[in-house]
């Protein structure tokens, strides 16, 4: 059951069911409504089961639910008219969020499996979105965001379910056959599964991105970046960016995003081959491929642990457990250079060097505004979200959530202000 919380409303202000969900009724005379226009950072604590909604402008708390496991795999989907959209674990469910007015209206749509790989929406970003599972006989589910209906997708043979869509397609990356099917929607959606086109593609595919149009389709492998086109009717392999760039090499990538005008495919390597307990000398390196002239850059982090980033404009923000020290980093696109590294408080119990990285289990999240003007970084196991005034590089403020966040928890930005929307779950 979800419960919402208002912040400023009476303690004791009732409850009101619909459709499902608990909602927080009007708050009390005096209290403050959320404003339409207001940026808010959802931060999950999967282990606790724990969501939590604060405010930007002011980090104060707006709301949480109880008893909702993020999928951080999966990760989440800010939509430009203010919702967001998270797989929750715990209740096998699809779920949207949104601050309306005082309250919080939540939807959702129950998805079959018993884990989850990946979630995509339409380029419309308003119609449907895409969900992978593990469940053999649906292994992906079509949600209409309008009604919240479901449609099975029993495709064969799915591997591990990698997903884009359009407004009309459905692109299914394929690990068991190395390959990326194209669907048509409607045909979808009337039961029928027919395979339009299809194109190999190298081992090891996990994680990808399509341009804002749907013409050009992104997806990591082992040899490196597989470029495909799209041109309505069949898929066309392009080119394949390989992870090493002329002056450096080692390691592959698994997490890339198109900047917003869809000129550089953002990435980073990471290579691991050394024992989990020797993890601070595990090299990193963003990776930045300019998509007009085919060029690879790759730009050195440090050594240690590095997982995902934030993306704005001009900028992405990474974070790196160092084993000494751990540092926010913020990474100029246009330049391809690093622009600032602001450390970071230590985590309590954050792993060391010469312990197993993965049997400590403290890690952290990161997002950034799309503007580019705060930066967010939590801290495994000491419950706190690090917020980062990118302007100055400082530490501006700190979030308290309460609980542990153990793991590092998983973080999201949405609201209608947002000036941009990817279309695969992050």
């Amino acid at each position: 059951m979800f419960k919402g919380a208002l912040l400023g409303a009476a303690s004791a202000a009732s409850v009101q069911r619909q459709g499902g969900f608990a909602q927080q009724a009007s708050p009390a005379s005096g209290a403050t409504p959320a404003s339409q226009s207001e940026q808010y950072l959802a931060v999950a604590d999967p282990a606790a089961a724990m969501l939590w909604v604060y405010a930007v402008s002011t980090n104060e708390l707006v709301a949480q639910l109880e008893d909702v496991s993020v999928n951080a795999h999966a990760g989440f989907i800010p939509l430009p008219d203010g919702q967001i959209l998270f797989l929750d674990d715990l209740g096998k469910r699809l779920i949207g969020i949104e601050v309306h007015g005082d309250h919080l209206h939540t939807s959702e749509a129950p998805i079959p499996g018993t884990s989850y790989s990946h979630v995509a929406i339409d380029s419309d970003h308003a119609h449907y979105a895409a969900v992978g599972s593990d469940d053999p006989d649906s292994p992906i589910t079509l949600v209409n965001l309008e009604t919240w209906e479901t449609t099975a997708v029993p495709v064969a043979e799915p591997g591990e379910v990698g997903l884009f869509l359009t407004h009309d397609h459905l692109f299914h990356r394929n690990n068991s056959l190395n390959q990326i099917e194209a669907y048509a929607m409607d045909s979808l959606l009337a039961g029928s599964v027919e395979i339009l086109s299809t194109v190999p593609i190298g081992v090891g595919g996990h994680g990808e991105s399509i341009s804002m149009s749907g013409d050009t389709l992104y997806t990591a492998t082992d040899e490196g970046i597989d470029v495909v086109a799209w041109d309505g009717s069949a898929l066309t392999y392009l080119t394949t960016y390989a992870w090493d760039s002329a002056d450096r090499s080692g390691g592959r990538g698994y997490f890339q995003r198109l900047s917003f005008d869809d000129s550089i495919v953002v990435s980073y390597t990471a290579d691991r081959s050394a024992p989990a307990t020797e993890w601070t000398t595990w090299t990193n390196d963003a990776l930045l491929v300019d998509t007009d002239e085919g060029v690879t850059r790759r730009i050195e982090l440090g050594t240690g642990y590095v997982y995902r980033f934030g993306l704005a404009a001009d900028r992405a923000l990474f974070y790196r457990i160092g084993g000494d020290s751990d540092e926010a980093i913020v990474l100029d696109l246009p330049s391809g250079t690093i622009s600032q590294r602001i450390p970071l408080e230590p985590m309590s119990n954050g792993p060391a060097a010469g312990e197993d990285i993965y049997a400590v289990n403290q890690y952290r999240a990161v997002a950034m505004t799309t503007d580019g003007a705060l930066g967010f970084v939590t801290q495994g196991g000491d419950g706190m979200v690090a917020v980062i005034d990118l302007a100055t590089g400082t530490i501006a403020s700190t979030i308290e959530t309460g609980a542990a966040l153990d793991g590092g928890g998983y973080l999201g930005l949405f609201g209608s202000s947002a000036s941009f929307s990817d279309t695969i779950g992050r």
